[in-house]
């Protein structure tokens, strides 16, 4: 016969796009029912139902509820900027004024213009800390914090290490952590940051957080004139 046999392959892949449909419900069900309850309050179960998927689902894709847990976390920063991101904005050839502004914009926009569970999850984590927030911590916080110092480096001239230098990360992404926790919701003299352009905001942390790290490169400059080697 010469009629054309119909291809099989798009049974062959429907399991596949199945299993990736269930997985991305199961993260989409949990990253809501976390944030909105936190993680000791959330059972797979729940999650489950949500997704409109049987409670075994998230065994097969996550291991289990901290599998999944620590998937979402580490979402969360991925959201922001993840540890690569930086750590490649880090060794670019750009100015580090340019590499500052660029982390500062991805914060702030992934902060101001998220409506979806990933900033009300980490405000919950670190308002209530789960067993494994030590883990993301080094996962991710750490090794961002330490690109974020060598970008500050550059600026201020202080070495990586320097008490100092930790200081200037601390007075840079603190504003953030300070909208991150607090949140959208609360009636609070913050909130109505939210309902402004996130480039205003942008700007305004850039230009603050330059000159704050120019006075203590000045501070640093006049330190080491005045004790040479």
């Amino acid at each position: 016969m010469s009629a054309h046999t119909p291809s099989t392959s798009p049974a062959v892949r429907a399991p596949r796009a199945d299993g990736q449909s269930t997985r991305q419900s199961i993260i989409e069900a949990a990253g809501q029912l976390f944030a909105e309850r936190g993680y000791a309050e959330t059972t797979s179960k729940e999650i489950c139902a949500r997704a409109r998927t049987n409670i075994a689902a998230v065994n097969y894709h996550f291991g289990g509820r901290d599998g999944l847990y620590l998937h979402l976390l580490r979402e969360v920063h991925q959201h922001m900027m993840g540890r690569e991101a930086l750590a490649r904005l880090a060794q670019a050839d750009l100015p580090p004024e340019e590499k500052l502004s660029r982390f500062l914009a991805a914060l702030v926009h992934g902060i101001i213009d998220d409506t979806g569970w990933h900033t009300r999850l980490w405000a919950r984590e670190v308002l209530s800390p789960s067993p494994l927030l030590n883990q993301i911590l080094r996962e991710e916080s750490l090794p961002k914090f330490q690109s974020l110092s060598q970008i500050l480096a550059e600026l201020t001239g202080l070495p990586v290490g320097d008490p100092a230098l930790t200081r200037c990360v601390l007075s840079v992404v603190a504003p953030c952590l300070l909208l991150l926790v607090v949140g959208r919701e609360v009636e609070t003299p913050v909130q109505s940051l939210y309902a402004q352009p996130a480039a205003s905001l942008h700007a305004h942390l850039l230009s603050f957080a330059l000159a704050g790290l120019a006075a203590v490169g000045v501070k640093q400059g006049k330190s080491a004139a005045e004790n040479p080697g």
